[in-house]
């Protein structure tokens, strides 16, 4: 799944330790730019609050509005 063609989504995310996360993805991060071994996407949860999620740690991804 390409998560990059979600940023502007709303979406709901389940990760691996069954923690869901509901909001807005504002950006999603390349890891070899930051020396990961993973890219991650980051989901606006609240007002100034963003929670970055790795990919690999995604369980089920949903979309709830575009």
């Amino acid at each position: 799944m390409d998560y990059h063609d979600f940023v502007g989504d709303k979406v709901k995310v389940i990760d691996k330790d069954q923690d869901e996360f509901v909001g807005v993805i504002i950006s999603y991060e390349v890891g070899l730019e930051e020396d990961l071994d993973h890219d991650s996407i980051g989901i606006q949860v609240g007002k100034g609050y963003c929670i970055s999620i790795p990919i690999p740690d995604i369980r089920t991804f949903e979309v709830l509005e575009q």
